[in-house]
């Protein structure tokens, strides 16, 4: 639920602040102040520079939380008061990243309605929103192209805030298979006011060790600069486990007028880490009492021998007898993974954007970004991922019209995807391997099975990895792919009450895909036409309120994007693309009200809103239909400088026909005894989507008392949800309580954070395919303490 907080609603007319001229006078200082950092003003005097620290409500801006403190633009690109914006949406403050310390998308869910992440094999990349992965975007652009949402962990060390917007992108961003929403990482920007700083250290339980330095400031009056660097070297709660990363970040704006800015940034991450399936061979009593099912296989009535206690020799892809043993307590802190095998990854950004004032009433503005990813996982238990590497470039013109009654947004968007991606999952016996008994056998590459046949091709470049090809996966992919996208987006004033929003975009997308194992290398190409287009009324109860209805309809390329988000999709006769593949249709409509009270120190949002979508899996001619009904209500309250708080409640009626899940071909034998009852859901069959809680609710106060003594609590309550397709292995409602403390004394911060304070033994549910052989055991209490200098 969180809200973000900024400072006043700094854009915003002056009539919605109010109409005496001295208020008028302070709204018009606060859009000048503002104007310095955000817009392409140049800095020129003293005063403007001190305007960038023009307080409302005596709440610093770097302070603050409220949705409708500064001018938002995620949605449409133009600078847009939030009470205007027909979309649910919420802004995440530096404030709050740091309060409750967010250093993954699944803590999301701490601070927004609606944002439950799946453990996706314990690297989600993407973040889900209303039940579907959603898209990551940078200052407004998408950053990345990802297949599952499974990838490099997003990186913090750029972000200065987030916005998350609930819903398809609207025509100005355009479409992708991605439709449930999107986060925006709105990056730091250079100091024009002075040189400043900061550095920070954050130890912690199970050995967790990171440490940042940001710096930046006038390198004249036109030119600034900022640089971060983040770093981390930990070993985490799960056995054999690390996280090793180093982020760099740069950023210069360039001001030589007071017409033209120039902001350019550049990210490099690289990281080192291990994959998180969980926990294997669930069942109901491991999620209630933590009881687990020992046994190994007996496959050719073959037994263990000490040098082979997973009798790993004869495991076979799928099928596997075992010999069940007794039912034991599990230690949490285990899980499936082979001592050694780890995941790897570097990724390149950098982005240019350049914003002018033609005229009075005309801005243009031009946005380039271009990303580059190559990444590596093997996991012995199996499951092999290289992306070799995968390239996205895009490039957005806009020129923007304001008049008096009406905004323009039009413009071209144009983008580049190139993509290597090797991939093997075909030969995963999950549940064959038993976790208490020596893991450094859990490894296929043993296996007589494995190695006479079913580890696939081998990968050219790559010694000892092995992949299937795409026409077998739907995964494996050399492909490129272009896209044209003109598109308009228009607001229009019929008077101080209602006003309407429409968009329209057409992208012209070619894709080409090659297979890059199986001679004798097939390829195709495929053109489509991709269309998107939004509208919305609204209608504003008074200046600070406002009632909205949204409609939302695009198409997307769900059954096209294979790993590293390269082309793939062959038709069933493994001759051609299939144009379905890149045309699967989403439909949104959304009712909401918005409300900024007592003089803007409360901001109240609430929506509803129905959606379908359907979506094909790259693997299977299965075209599964999916249904959202949902409630969203959130609610961010900040009287001063001390106190803020932040609450949120959704609820989500989630539906689809049932796809493919682990252990519905052949694998039963591989299922524990207690979950061969209902382990399964026919294809096709409407069942409750898995690994989502129907109801989800957050709380976050925070305190600062004047002598700089500051206290936190947050709270994440998920109600039930089922861990398989089925709905044969249920998570019970859960609920985790953090706690923090802050002192501040001249230019240091001393910060403890006590994570699940009360040691809640919970569970979070995985992709859905594998609810019969995955669940993540969540961590205990962890203590992180951090220090903090600036300068």
């Amino acid at each position: 639920m969180a809200h973000t907080v900024l400072i006043s609603d700094c854009l915003r007319m002056n009539q919605t602040i109010t109409k005496t001229p001295l208020h008028a006078l302070v709204a018009t200082l606060a859009i000048v102040g503002l104007s310095s950092l955000l817009s392409a003003q140049t800095a020129t005097s003293g005063e403007t520079v001190k305007m960038e620290k023009f307080e409302v409500n005596s709440v610093p801006i770097e302070q603050q939380i409220l949705p409708t403190s500064r001018p938002f633009n995620s949605v449409f690109g133009t600078d847009d008061n939030i009470i205007d914006v027909p979309r649910n949406v919420t802004i995440i403050s530096r404030q709050q990243l740091t309060d409750i310390s967010i250093t993954d998308v699944l803590d999301f869910s701490k601070l927004t309605s609606s944002a439950f992440t799946t453990t996706n094999f314990g690297a989600p990349s993407n973040v889900s929103i209303r039940g579907q992965s959603a898209d990551t975007f940078v200052n407004g652009v998408r950053a990345r192209i990802t297949s599952n949402g499974n990838g490099l962990p997003v990186d913090f060390n750029s972000v200065e805030s987030v916005n998350i917007v609930k819903g398809p992108a609207t025509a100005v961003q355009g479409t992708s298979m991605y439709v449930g929403g999107f986060i925006d990482l709105v990056t730091k920007r250079p100091y024009f006011d002075g040189t400043k700083g900061s550095v920070s250290l954050t130890m912690g339980s199970y050995d967790t060790n990171r440490w940042t330095l940001d710096v930046g400031g006038p390198l004249s009056k036109q030119l600034a600069y900022r640089f971060s660097y983040s770093g981390e070297n930990s070993t985490g709660y799960y056995v054999d486990g690390h996280k090793k990363t180093d982020s760099f970040y740069g950023a210069i704006t360039w001001r030589p007028n007071q017409v033209y800015e120039l902001f350019v940034n550049s990210q490099w991450f690289s990281a080192n880490y291990t994959e998180n399936w969980g926990i294997n061979r669930v069942t109901q009593d491991l999620i209630d009492n933590g009881r687990y099912v020992t046994g190994i296989n007996i496959n050719n009535g073959a037994t263990a021998t000490p040098s082979d206690a997973q009798n790993s020799k004869y495991v076979l892809g799928g099928g596997n007898t075992i010999a069940w043993g007794p039912t034991v307590k599990i230690n949490r802190h285990t899980r499936l993974l082979k001592p050694g095998n780890e995941s790897q990854g570097d990724e390149y950004n950098f982005q240019a954007i350049q914003t002018a004032k033609l005229s009075s009433d005309l801005n243009f503005k031009n946005t380039s970004y271009w990303n580059y990813t190559k990444r590596n996982t093997l996991s012995t238990y199996y499951y092999a991922e290289i992306i070799d590497p995968s390239w996205f470039a895009e490039n957005r013109t806009e020129l923007i019209l304001a008049q008096k009654n009406y905004t323009i947004n039009a413009g071209l968007d144009l983008r580049y995807q190139k993509t290597k991606a090797y991939d093997d999952y075909f030969f995963e016996p999950a549940n064959v391997w038993d976790i208490t008994k020596d893991r450094s056998a859990i490894d296929v590459y043993r296996s007589d099975a494995f190695n006479n046949g079913g580890k696939g091709f081998a990968v050219p470049g790559w010694p000892g990895r092995y992949a299937q090809p795409g026409l077998f996966n739907g995964d494996t992919n050399d492909s490129n792919a272009t896209t044209f996208g003109p598109f308009a987006q228009g607001t229009y004033k019929f008077s101080d009450e209602f006003s309407a929003v429409a968009g329209f975009r057409l992208d012209h997308f070619k894709a080409t895909v090659r297979e890059p194992l199986l001679p004798p290398y097939k390829t195709a190409d495929i053109s489509v036409d991709i269309p998107s287009y939004n509208g919305s009324v609204i209608y504003k109860t008074t200046p600070n309120s406002s009632l909205y209805f949204t409609y939302n309809y695009s198409e997307n390329t769900s059954g096209a994007v294979g790993n590293g988000g390269g082309i793939t999709g062959w038709n069933a006769a493994g001759t051609a693309l299939d144009k379905e593949n890149f045309t699967q249709p989403s439909t949104l409509y959304e009712l909401g009200a918005k409300f900024a009270l007592m003089q803007n120190k409360v901001f109240l949002n609430f929506a509803v809103y129905n959606q379908e979508r359907t979506a094909k899996s790259t693997s299977s001619t299965v075209i599964s239909k999916y249904k959202y009904k949902g409630f969203e209500s959130e609610l961010n309250y900040q009287p001063n400088k001390h106190l803020y708080a932040t609450i949120s409640y959704s609820y989500i009626d989630a539906q689809q026909s049932a796809p493919y899940q682990y252990g519905l071909f052949g694998g039963f034998s591989e299922l524990p005894p207690a979950n061969r009852a209902k382990p399964t859901a026919n294809i096709g069959s409407d069942v409750k989507v898995s690994g989502l809680p129907e109801n989800l609710f957050n709380g976050l106060i925070s305190y600062t008392f004047t002598n700089g003594f500051g206290l936190s609590a947050n709270t994440v309550v998920t109600g039930q949800m089922n861990n398989n397709a089925a709905g044969s292995l249920v998570i019970p409602l859960q609920y985790t309580l953090d706690l923090g403390a802050s002192y501040k004394f001249k230019k240091w911060d001393f910060r403890a954070n006590l994570l699940n304070a009360t040691n809640e033994q919970n569970w979070s549910p995985p992709n859905a395919v594998y609810g019969n052989g995955s669940i993540l055991a969540l961590p205990g209490t962890q203590l992180q303490i951090t220090a903090k200098y600036s300068f």
